[in-house]
């Protein structure tokens, strides 16, 4: 198993993991990434139109292997 640490920013706030999740490999990390960002944009207030969420997965010796994003985005049609 493999130490894998998230990043996640919304565009106005970033937090760092400092504690990571063993996992059993890359795509189980891959999949921890995509999994939590419709949980993060439940959680929000948006703010405007357009949001994007992202997920930065590092490996334990801190490259990045992993970036997931989350669009979201409202148009107005009258």
């Amino acid at each position: 198993m493999s130490r894998y640490f998230f990043e996640i920013d919304d565009g106005e706030l970033h937090t760092t993991d400092e504690e990571g999740l063993e996992l059993p490999d890359l795509k189980a990390a891959r999949d921890e990434a995509l999994g939590v960002l419709p949980e993060i944009a439940q959680a929000i207030h948006p703010r405007g139109d357009r949001q994007e969420l992202a997920a930065v997965v590092r490996n334990e010796s801190g490259r990045k292997v992993v970036i997931a994003t989350l669009a979201l985005k409202a148009d107005c049609i009258a």
